[in-house]
C-alpha cells in the first residue's frame, strides 16, 4: 500500500471513529439482551443521509456503510471489550479497546437523562413500540430532547431522533434470522493496526 492509500486509511479511520463515538453515545441494550436480527439502518445528520446495514446478535454488533471511499465496517464486541474498524479496500483493520462500560452500540436510552416521559404507543416498521421523550444534558445551548421508539419484543429502540441536532437513527426492514458468528470477527487475512496511519 502506498502513501496515498495510508492517507486514505487515516482519513477513513478518523471519520469512522468520529461516527462511532456518536453512535456509542446512543446505542447496546443495557441488559445485553438476546435479540438476533439484521436491519437496514438509516442515519440522518442534518441534510445528509447515510444508509447502512446493521447485524445484532446478543451483545455483538456489526454495522456497514458505503460511500465514495468504499465500504466501512465497524464491529463492536462488548464481551471482548474491543472495537474493530475494518477497511476492506486496503485489507486492514484498526483495533480499539472499549475503555468504559458501554450503554451499547444498539439504540438505547441514555444513562444520563434528566427527565423521561411516555408519549404514545405506535406501530413502527411492523413492530409495536412505545414512544418515549427523554431530556438529556446538552451543550452551551442547554438540555436537548431525544425521542425513542422502544420495541419490547427486540428489547431495544427501533428509532432515535434529536430535533435540536437534526440527527436520527432508524432500523428498517428488520429480519429476525440466525446470524453467523463470523460476521462479528475481523476478516481472515486482514492486517491488524493500532494506528489510523496504517499497519505498523
Amino acid at each position: 500500500m502506498g502513501n496515498k492509500s495510508y492517507q486514505g486509511a487515516a482519513l477513513f479511520f478518523k471519520l469512522a471513529a468520529g461516527l462511532l463515538l456518536v453512535l456509542i453515545s446512543l446505542v447496546f441494550p443495557a441488559s445485553g439482551g438476546a435479540a438476533e436480527f439484521t436491519a437496514q439502518m438509516v442515519l440522518k445528520d442534518g441534510d445528509k443521509t447515510m444508509p447502512g446495514k446493521i447485524y445484532i446478535k446478543g451483545d455483538k454488533m456489526r454495522q456497514e456503510f458505503s460511500d465514495a471511499r468504499g465500504q466501512s465496517v465497524t464491529i463492536v464486541r462488548k464481551d471482548l471489550k474491543k472495537i474493530w474498524v475494518v477497511m476492506p479496500l486496503d485489507k486492514i483493520y484498526l483495533e480499539m479497546p472499549v475503555k468504559r462500560e458501554l450503554p451499547g452500540q444498539f439504540l438505547a436510552l441514555p444513562l444520563d437523562y434528566l427527565k423521561k416521559r411516555p408519549i404514545s404507543t405506535e406501530i413502527l416498521n411492523g413492530y409495536p413500540t412505545q414512544r418515549i421523550q427523554v431530556t438529556v444534558p446538552g451543550d452551551s445551548m442547554g438540555p436537548m430532547i431525544q425521542t425513542f421508539w422502544l420495541c419490547e419484543k427486540l428489547g431495544m429502540p427501533l428509532k432515535m431522533e434529536c430535533r435540536e441536532k437534526r440527527f436520527s437513527v432508524e432500523y428498517r426492514d428488520i429480519k429476525e434470522v440466525g446470524l453467523d458468528d463470523k460476521l462479528f470477527e475481523p476478516p481472515p487475512g486482514f492486517q491488524k493496526t493500532t494506528s489510523p496511519a496504517g499497519p505498523p
